[in-house]
């Protein structure tokens, strides 16, 4: 019954991202042409990129578990800025305002690599896409769990002799129905 209900949950909380109708071309986006560059990084660059997802995932349930985006913008004030639902860049303030519109979030899990491993595109010496397919669980206060799957593409810019995360591209249910498609092809 408990499995039933968390997936009912999974299902629910994948289906509400999604639930404006997105009017961009997702059409013409392929996993393929969308993955092109990302690359599982070396044991090295693994370990210099993760820190940051880690720090972001942080951040952004602690904005959601405590009700206040000001908690992630304080540390990524970029996020603030070129918010687009449709697209799913920036739209960290939705989870923020959407989880916390009728439960009472008590804590929250990530596991950054909960699906598959990290994958990386190098756009300068200063600039990277780090891809990562997460799952995000928030304990609620009847003990229960929200939650699911996230892919989300996180740009990171390297400032001030670290990596910050500067926007993020969250796949919206359209771009996620199409990307599991063309996976599974490929």
């Amino acid at each position: 019954m408990i499995l039933l209900l968390r997936t009912i949950m999974i299902v629910l909380f994948v289906s509400l991202i999604g639930c404006q109708q997105n009017t961009s071309s997702t059409e013409n986006l392929t996993a393929e042409s969308d993955l092109e560059g990302f690359v599982e990084p070396e044991p090295s660059d693994w370990v210099k990129y993760i820190t940051p997802v880690r720090e972001y995932m942080y951040y952004r349930t602690q904005a959601v578990v405590n009700k206040d985006i000001h908690i992630l913008w304080d540390h990524y004030p970029d996020l603030k800025e070129n918010v687009d639902l449709k697209l799913g860049i920036n739209i960290e303030e939705n989870d923020v305002e959407s989880l916390n519109q009728h439960l009472q979030l008590l804590d929250a899990n990530y596991n950054v690599e909960g699906y598959e491993r990290i994958k990386v595109k190098t756009i300068s010496d200063h600039e990277v896409v780090v891809l990562i397919h997460a799952s995000i669980v928030y304990l609620r206060d009847d003990f229960e769990e929200s939650g699911g799957e996230h892919l989300i593409k996180l740009f990171l810019e390297h400032k001030n002799n670290h990596w910050a995360v500067v926007k993020t591209d969250e796949y919206t249910l359209p771009e996620y129905k199409e990307w599991i498609k063309e996976k599974k092809q490929i």
